[in-house]
């Protein structure tokens, strides 16, 4: 079973924008958690705000989240999608926590 952020921008990929009170709606999902889950992906760019008013906001998913949903489908889920970007990203001979 997918983790939350997956299942939201597995969401946002399907069903196009949304605001986060519709995702909680169509996940069935606890509201803090689906607003936490937003506030992550905004800040690692994988879902822009594509309207905002006040506290109201309506998100799509971004580039970057289209390509690291399809990489975390492909690899069995969002962390070792990560780690494998975060691999492919290191320079040649740089270690690990170094």
């Amino acid at each position: 079973m997918p983790g939350l952020l997956v299942e939201i921008l597995e969401y946002l990929e399907r069903e196009g924008p949304q605001a986060p009170g519709d995702v909680v709606a169509a996940l069935r999902a606890p509201r803090y958690r689906v607003l936490a889950a937003f506030h992550c992906l905004e800040e690692l760019g994988l879902a822009v705000p594509l309207y905002s008013r006040g506290s109201y906001r309506i998100y799509q998913i971004s580039e970057a989240g289209r390509q690291l949903l399809r990489q975390a489908q492909e690899q069995g889920g969002l962390a070792l999608a990560l780690q494998s970007a975060l691999e492919q990203s290191r320079p040649p001979g740089a270690e690990v926590g170094a």
